[in-house]
């Protein structure tokens, strides 16, 4: 890289003047590499920037470094003279540089400057050319609560305390809610509460698992030397999972579709009938539902395999209703109201987010608590383990690859279904011996000496060539209210 060095045009106060406000003037520090200052139209200060051309893609890539000296002394921190400017500009091309090789050989000679910034960006951008899901989530995680602390640190300056003490400053903080750029954010407070504290632990482990496996990802593939690998040895807070519990009854779910609008309402009866996530109802077309076997085929899930879903005749009659006369390509569920809510001459496809605040004011008019549109899909899962249907069963028809998350969230409904199957098929075996209970005499004397001679009679086995038989001996009916069997079994071997 190019040594730090004047310019007549940006290098000092006078000459930032001289030029045309308003505009951006850049000035070419190596090929592909650009320092830019930009003139405001107003008497302020200008501000420095990046400008990182990709050598084979020409994409450009732009980073702001911080105000210009124009007006104040420079400190370094937030105010800049050209010189310092450059230096950083400098440091910042090179980290830039060695994204783009990665990219295009996917090999990097480590030198032990590769941060933890580079790292994170390097994994999901493998994530993404991999096709795995949740990488945008996975990005806001990231630069909710990684980057702002270990976004300039080294990867091969990491120390286990550093991680632990982060980890738990994380746990400790209030939880970030997203808001947009023009609505003023929102002020959480700490947790308090044992659920509260519970739930900021359970999503620091989700916040250290995505750092661990970046950093992992780092140094397997010889992107930053850190032989000792100290984030391994942070352990996650333990105790902090926990089973969902909240179901719809069947009254809340006649309840809510009832004060859902038509479009919204369509879309949640499709899910209490099929179990399917928002993102995958909102994909379903015309061509992926088979009349002839009952059968909703899901192309795309979460876990970025097909499957089928098959379908009650309650679902069925809403499949067939939704796809008279529409064609193969058609989706499904489609929305007939803009943004807004106002009626729209054109439908379209949901959009994503579009259902939070739609379920939100349906349980509002249901009188029922808030419940989320992910919820719909408990319910469907709830309801066919309370019948005693198979976990295996249930995994399949909700995309899971085994039946870990099942027993995880719907264990517990298991409990009475086990204990039904049980008294169920569990015979009574007789061999309890009834101390202090005087058996009561019956008038007829007749059929309990029968019953006795037959348990007492000796029976020949050979005429019964070595099998087993079953022989049904009929007892009166005042003999069955003695406490004596009506059918006595017996077994002959």
């Amino acid at each position: 890289m190019t040594r730090a060095r004047h310019s007549a045009k940006l290098g000092s106060r006078k000459s930032r003047r001289q030029l045309v406000s308003g505009k951006r003037h850049m000035e070419t520090i190596s090929p592909g590499c650009y320092i830019v200052y930009c003139k405001p139209r107003t008497e302020t200060a200008g501000s420095w920037q990046t400008c990182f051309v990709h050598p084979r893609t020409k994409k450009q890539t732009r980073a702001t470094i911080g105000s210009a000296d124009d007006f104040q002394r420079a400190n370094g921190q937030t105010i800049f003279s050209f010189q310092q400017a450059h230096s950083l500009a400098l440091a910042w091309f090179q980290e830039q540089k060695t994204l783009s090789s990665l990219n295009a050989t996917g090999k990097y000679e480590s030198n032990g400057e590769f941060t933890v910034g580079n790292g994170m960006e390097a994994y999901f951008k493998d994530a993404e050319r991999r096709g795995v899901k949740g990488v945008s989530q996975d990005r806001y995680r990231a630069n909710a609560w990684i980057l702002p602390v270990f976004g300039s640190v080294r990867i091969s300056t990491l120390t286990r305390e550093g991680i632990e003490t982060w980890l738990d400053n994380m746990a400790s903080s209030p939880k970030k809610v997203r808001t947009g750029t023009r609505r003023k954010p929102k002020q959480v407070q700490p947790p308090t509460t044992d659920e509260q504290k519970r739930a900021r632990k359970e999503s620091a482990n989700r916040v250290l698992a995505l750092l661990k496996a970046a950093l992992t990802y780092c140094t397997d593939r010889k992107l930053a030397d850190a032989p000792d690998r100290p984030w391994q040895m942070v352990k996650r807070f333990k105790g902090t999972t926990k089973a969902r519990i909240r179901f719809l009854s069947i009254e809340e779910q006649v309840r809510l579709v009832d004060a859902c609008p038509d479009d919204f309402g369509q879309l949640v009866r499709g899910a209490l009938l099929t179990g399917c996530r928002y993102g995958e109802m909102t994909r379903f077309q015309c061509k992926d539902y088979d009349s002839r076997s009952g059968s909703v085929f899901v192309a795309e899930s979460k876990s970025g395999k097909s499957r089928h879903v098959y379908l009650t005749e309650e679902g069925k009659e809403l499949f067939d209703q939704l796809t008279i006369g529409a064609e193969p390509e058609d989706y499904l569920f489609t929305n007939g109201t803009t943004g807004r809510g106002k009626p729209s001459p054109e439908r379209r496809r949901w959009r994503s987010k579009e259902q939070c605040t739609r379920i939100r004011e349906a349980c509002r008019k249901a009188g029922i608590e808030p419940a989320t549109f992910h919820e719909l899909r408990h319910t469907y899962a709830s309801m066919l383990v309370n019948r005693g249907c198979v976990l295996s069963v249930v995994a399949e028809l909700l995309g899971h690859s085994s039946i870990k998350m099942i027993e995880k969230h719907y264990g517990h409904l298991t409990r009475n279904t086990v204990r039904d199957e049980l008294l169920r098929a569990m015979p009574r075996l007789g061999i309890l011996k009834q101390e202090g209970v005087k058996q009561e005499e019956t008038d007829d004397t007749e059929g309990h000496h029968a019953h006795e001679r037959l348990i007492q009679s000796k029976v020949d086995h050979s005429r019964f060539s070595n099998t087993s038989h079953v022989i049904w001996f009929n007892c009166p009916q005042n003999c069955f209210d003695a406490g004596w069997q009506r059918n006595i079994l017996v077994t002959l071997e």
